[in-house]
Formats: structure tokens, sequence, C-alpha cells
């Protein structure tokens, strides 16, 4: 993967997909007027690595003093439901919302908006069938399609925050991601963005009802990990995989439902069977193998039952769980 498409694919979800959190400035910031970048620039907002997107209109040439950032131009809307963002003459983005996102054809790399009650309630009622019945969305394991602000959504991405990502609106104000809470305006906040935990997760576009399904919903985190586990999985050609903790377990007789253990861990290896073929992804490192059948059973038994579980494979397990305050992918 590209550094550019890293940044891109970072500042939609707030995964950090690998990219370190700068000394100075933020990863990567969108902006909708031009005329805000070099402002951004003598804020200090911008930094040695910060990747810039700003609109194709006044945004080339000039140089911004202090911060040698790259600034890449786009034509159309991060934003917009419906719309498509144009980077270069080969790169297309499209922008949809998720309610209605399963209704359409999708033509290539996607990102997928909640921007409303609706969206809310939909994203809530697949996360719903995947845990209960393990059924998945179609639209949400295709490889092309990226999430946006996952930790508003119960995602696990413990980089997100100001020193990561940066949203500044045609109305100056800056903002974690489009739909989030205000942090203030171009030149007067974030001289020094803070520690990403210092903020949490941003805001959702919906009622306090849906915001606190969300939070009382701890296996949320342990959902996107499979659903990144599931596109990776039909990215190598992989289709109708089964996931253990979602609607079945490879063991019959290990417990099902949102309070096993393994569903409240986001970092727990997912373990995947595709007829005869099982998967193993990590999600701390993004990393995928493929093991055998008596393999999987000893891991799904130390993921599950971890008192009962044999040694090996505990380590195993132990492995490649990485503490969270280290993982940004």
């Amino acid at each position: 993967m590209n550094t550019h498409k890293r940044h891109l694919m970072s500042w939609v979800t707030g995964r950090s997909f690998g990219l370190d959190l700068p000394e100075s400035g933020a990863a990567t910031i969108v902006v909708e007027s031009a005329e805000d970048v070099p402002r951004l620039a003598e804020s200090g907002l911008l930094g040695s690595r910060t990747v810039v997107y700003s609109p194709e209109e006044g945004s080339a040439g000039e140089a911004l003093q202090g911060a040698p950032a790259a600034r890449i131009a786009y034509r159309g809307s991060f934003v917009e439901p419906g719309s498509e963002v144009q980077l270069g003459d080969a790169f297309f983005l499209q922008v949809q919302a998720y309610s209605i996102a399963g209704f359409l054809a999708l033509l290539g790399p996607t990102a997928i908006r909640v921007t409303d009650q609706e969206d809310v309630e939909a994203f809530l009622a697949d996360a719903e069938a995947a845990v209960d019945q393990g059924v998945w969305s179609d639209v949400m394991t295709n490889p092309a399609v990226q999430l946006a602000d996952v930790t508003a959504l119960g995602g696990h991405a413990p980089l997100d925050g100001p020193r990561l990502r940066l949203y500044v609106g045609r109305d100056h104000e800056v903002r974690l991601s489009p739909l989030g809470r205000t942090l203030g305006t171009v030149g007067d906040v974030l001289r020094e963005p803070g520690e990403a935990a210092a903020f949490g997760p941003d805001r959702l576009p919906c009622s306090r009802a849906s915001v606190t399904a969300v939070r009382e919903r701890p296996w949320l985190g342990r959902y996107h990990a499979a659903l990144r586990a599931l596109q990776a999985a039909r990215a190598r050609g992989h289709e109708e995989a089964r996931v253990s903790g979602f609607g079945m377990r490879f063991d019959g007789d290990l417990p099902l439902g949102p309070g096993a253990p393994d569903l409240g861990d986001p970092l727990a290896p997912v373990l995947l069977g595709c007829g005869e073929t099982f998967l193993v992804h990590i999600p701390a490192t993004g990393a995928d193998f493929q093991t055998d059948r008596d393999t999987v059973h000893a891991l799904e038994r130390a993921l599950v039952t971890p008192e009962a579980a044999e040694e090996q494979a505990l380590r195993f397990v132990e492995r490649f769980t990485a503490p969270a305050e280290r993982v940004g992918a």
C-alpha cells in the first residue's frame, strides 16, 4: 500500500494503517477551501510529514513557509453521500450513506458514512445480524469499502485524534471528522494538538439513545475486526466465510453470544472458515495466514476458555495480541 493511500484510508476511517503520529501537526488534513492551507501552515498544524488534501482550484503552486507538507489536489467532496472524489486522472473515491449503500452498485473504492439516525440504525441492525446469526453485509465485507469514523461506531482505533487526522470545513472550523464536534477555527486552536486519548471517540450524527446503544455494545470492536478479516479473505478469493463467535463456533460446545470472552477483545485473533480452508486474521497488524482445522480448534478454545486451553495455543494468542495502547492499525 503506498503512502498516499495510507493517508487517505486513515483520514476516512480514523485507523492509522501503519502511519506514525507526527511530532508536529497532523498526519492528514482535508480542507474544503484552499485558502485555509496557508492559515494551517501559520497555525502550526502542518508538519514536515503532513499530507494535505485541498480543492483543485487555487491549490497548486505556492510553497508553504516552514511546512514542507505534501499537498494533493482533489475534485468533488469527501463528505457528501452520493458524491465522488477525484485525485489525479485515475483515482476516484465514491462516498455513500450507510443506509442506502446496499442498494447501489459500487464501482470502485468507496467510503461508507454514517450521516444520520437512519444510517446508525442500519449499522446496528447489521452488527446484530452478524453477532446473532452470522449473517454479514455484502457491502461491508467488500474489500473496496472503508467504513468512515469507526471510533464513533465502537471500533478500536487508539491513535484516532487530531494528530492523526483533521477536517477543515468551508466555515473554517476544525473538526476531527466532517460530522464531528467543532474543535475551533483555523489559527486559534490546536497549535499543539493534544494526545488522541484526550479527545475520545467523535460524536455520532444521531439521537442520544443511539449513542448509548453503541456504548452498550462492547462487542462492536470485535465486529469491526471481523469485518476487516472478511474483507481480507474476500480479497484473496475466499467467499462465504464463517467467523468464530458470530453465529457459530468451530467447536459447537463453546459458548456463543455477545458475552463470550473473545467478543470483548477487539485485538484477539479472528478465526475464519472458508469451506475446508481455515484462516487466522491478526487485528493488531492486519496479517493473515492459513492454518488447519486442528489449530483453529485449539485457538478457539484458547480464546473462549483460556483456563482450559492448551498451553501452546495460549502462547500463540499472547504472541499475536498486542497491548491496545500500542496498536494503531
